[in-house]
């Protein structure tokens, strides 16, 4: 881990929010920094964007289906959405419903980022859970969930997880065809040889450190960290990813995310040893691989499963990096002004406002963006978001991933 000196994790846990009309029983946030002050607000900002977009409240919503509610309102239509592939919703094993015209569902007040106009969002693109009575239309994410001390930073978080996951996914499912950029740690103390945070995130020889650089396929420069450590003689993982708009914040963020995950990595596979059952893995049956957690754990507990995924046997392979360092790409936005981001075709983002008065009063704003042309990654292998993808691409869909 970090020296003592310069990091703090700080963890929050509570437990019994279902006696308060929470869908869930319980949520935990985590967070690392280089001081209790900088780890105490990660920590709280991810517990609040948890709790916060956990809630179901009527007041707000709006309830039927888009031929009802589309002479009054603006309604995000469903003709738009594209979660899934024809195939998938074809499949006999495929369990979600499709989204129409006719579904009777609630919507969410939500707000264009470009024009500042309310539009309606079904419900199950803003929050967290589903409300039980709609239906299931995906496996809800978190994705662009975010706190912040302002609404406007809040959204500009968000957005930059969007465009973090949506170049994941094309490192993910693209991979099988791809060589991707992969940088030592000596490398990068060498590329920043002044950043004192780099040198102290870089230069620790209790761990091996690989980096990805996939920012040719994000709209800013994005960063695949990958920690690997020895526990109790086992040769574990770690991973983080950022996006930011600037190289140096986005490989820091990135590498502090896989530094936090090294305990959550070690932890997970004595808690989902049974529910990853061997027996299963044997015959290649992810379908118990429902959740970010088990995404995890699956490559910790069976470290021979890294053989028969490209990425993970680049990664411990210790051997072809690559010194093509780049930092200047003409599809990256460099700034969050409307002109900049329809310029690169980043032109269709929504914003929901999930702060309540719970929260407020400590100071801080959540909101859910959401991205319909962005790529989401699924928690649950059973129901991978292709449907952004060609026909034509040869996807990685076999193995589940690692992202935590």
């Amino acid at each position: 881990m970090l020296s003592i000196s310069i990091s703090k994790d700080i963890s929050l846990y509570i437990n019994y929010l279902d006696v308060i009309g929470n869908n869930r029983k319980n949520i935990t946030g985590a967070g690392l920094g280089f001081s209790k002050k900088e780890a105490e607000i990660s920590a709280f900002g991810e517990y609040i964007e948890r709790y916060v977009s956990s809630f179901q409240i009527n007041n707000g919503l709006i309830h039927g289906s888009f031929n009802d509610l589309r002479d009054t309102y603006a309604c995000y239509s469903p003709k738009s959405l594209e979660y899934f592939n024809k195939n998938q919703y074809e499949s006999d094993t495929f369990e979600l419903k499709q989204w129409r015209e006719d579904s009777i569902i609630h919507w969410s007040k939500s707000c264009n980022y470009f024009s500042g106009e309310q539009i309606l969002l079904p419900y199950f693109m803003t929050h967290t859970e589903n409300i039980i009575t709609d239906g299931r239309f995906h496996i809800n994410t978190s994705t662009g969930t975010a706190c912040h001390i302002s609404i406007k930073k809040a959204v500009q978080s968000g957005l930059l997880e969007c465009i973090e996951r949506d170049a994941f996914c094309k490192f993910w499912y693209l991979q099988r065809n791809n060589r991707y950029r992969k940088f030592s740690e000596n490398f990068i103390l060498n590329q920043y040889p002044q950043d004192r945070i780099i040198e102290q995130l870089f230069n620790n020889k209790k761990v091996k450190i690989i980096t990805y650089d996939i920012s040719e396929y994000a709209y800013c420069p994005t960063f695949v960290v990958f920690i690997l450590f020895k526990r109790k003689g086992r040769l574990l993982q770690s991973c983080g990813s950022a996006s930011r708009l600037h190289h140096q914040e986005a490989l820091i963020k990135a590498c502090v995310e896989a530094y936090q995950g090294i305990d959550y990595a070690d932890q997970l596979t004595f808690e989902l040893k049974e529910e990853i059952p061997i027996e299963k893995v044997n015959q290649r049956d992810f379908s118990m691989i429902n959740s970010f957690r088990k995404h995890y754990a699956l490559y910790c507990l069976y470290p021979e499963l890294r053989n028969e995924v490209p990425i993970l046997k680049d990664v411990f392979g210790f051997s072809h990096y690559s010194n093509d360092w780049k930092e200047a790409y003409e599809h990256h936005v460099s700034d969050f002004s409307n002109e900049e981001l329809k310029s690169k075709r980043l032109d269709e983002i929504y914003y929901t406002i999930l702060s309540d008065p719970n929260i407020i009063p400590a100071g801080y704003e959540v909101v859910k963006v959401t991205t319909p042309k962005l790529h989401l990654l699924t928690g649950n292998f059973n129901y991978p978001y292709l449907g952004l993808f060609s026909d034509k691409e040869d996807l990685f869909t076999q193995m589940p991933h690692f992202f935590p």
